[in-house]
């Protein structure tokens, strides 16, 4: 099979890549990048220098390809950039038959769920609230835009939290638990609150075979362990890892709220959409899916033990 991955060299995209040549299929890498990553060199991977601010060039790219993973985009917080992200996907869609595509795997969020009104949830359940920031409304845009277009086979991919090795946003995180841990890391609520945490490399695992399994036709992936893991019980692996102490400072919700609420009618100003005050429920509430559709359908069970995989992302082993 031939694929073609947006987003191929980042956190998520490069375990993708490499899951995809170890099964055997043959990959092209569409990058703003000019040579292929040295670890790819040799292998039956090519690189297709293009830029998604360009949505032409990404066609080009999909001219002989049997399946496209769609994990790149316009990093984004205003409104320009994510309306960018939804206008791509629209070229895309319209094209897909013409470029001989038979499957678009898409990357969304788990923020796309909301806050769910009933826990465990499943893909089924609906929400108490939404979020509604830019991020998170181009991501529902384009959902719908894949559920609405019959020019090839869609699956969606919505992401909990990612952890892992590699990521230069977990790197601050840990920095940040290393430094405040031991005298108070401020946190929404008491910390205990259920987190939909996912290890990279089982959402990796995942993102693969919603691009070659038949029952994922059509359908919506929520990709978390499923397990009942906290925030606490994130920060505090990181400590451990760490050989440093760790409390947590709460901060109660309501006290949040209002700033929240501020901050967001002065981002409106310059176009910016956050939606941080439902943020701040979202982080005090118990966000817990289960994943029961991913293993039925696509055949997937996440691999990873919590807690050793961070002492690993931590020590970087």
């Amino acid at each position: 099979m031939r694929a073609l991955v947006t987003g191929g060299t980042g956190f998520i995209g490069s375990r993708v890549v490499d899951l995809l040549l170890k099964q055997g299929q043959v990959v092209r890498l569409f990058s703003r990048q000019r040579e292929l990553p040295s670890r790819l060199q040799g292998k039956r991977v090519t690189l297709y220098h293009g830029d998604l601010r360009d949505p032409a060039s990404l066609l080009d790219a999909m001219e002989g390809m049997d399946v496209v993973y769609h994990l790149g985009e316009i990093r984004n917080t205003s409104r320009h950039a994510a309306e960018m992200n939804v206008r791509t996907l629209e070229w895309v869609v319209d094209e897909l038959a013409q470029a001989g595509i038979e499957r678009i795997v898409f990357v969304s969020s788990l923020s796309v769920a909301g806050i769910p009104s009933r826990v465990p949830a499943t893909e089924e359940t609906k929400p108490a609230a939404l979020l509604n920031d830019h991020y998170t409304w181009y991501k529902r845009t384009c959902e719908k835009l894949l559920a609405d277009q019959s020019n090839a086979a869609s699956v969606v991919i919505r992401p909990g939290v990612v952890y892992g090795k590699g990521s230069r946003y977990l790197e601050r995180l840990v920095a940040s638990v290393q430094r405040l841990g031991p005298h108070g890391f401020p946190f929404i609520g008491n910390g205990m609150q259920v987190a939909p945490f996912v290890h990279v490399n089982d959402l990796a695992a995942a993102i693969c075979l919603a691009g070659t399994r038949t029952p994922a036709v059509c359908q919506v992936f929520n990709i978390t362990d499923g397990l009942h893991h906290s925030w606490f019980d994130f920060f505090k692996a990181i400590a451990d890892a760490s050989n440093k102490r760790f409390r947590i400072i709460p901060v109660p919700p309501l006290l949040m709220r209002r700033p929240a609420q501020c901050l967001d009618l002065f981002l409106g100003l310059f176009g910016v959409k956050l939606s941080l005050n439902n943020y701040v429920r979202y982080l005090a509430s118990n966000i817990l899916f289960d994943p029961a559709r991913a293993r039925e359908l696509l055949g997937w069970k996440p691999q990873e033990d919590f807690y050793r995989s961070v002492e690993d992302m931590v020590r970087q082993e």
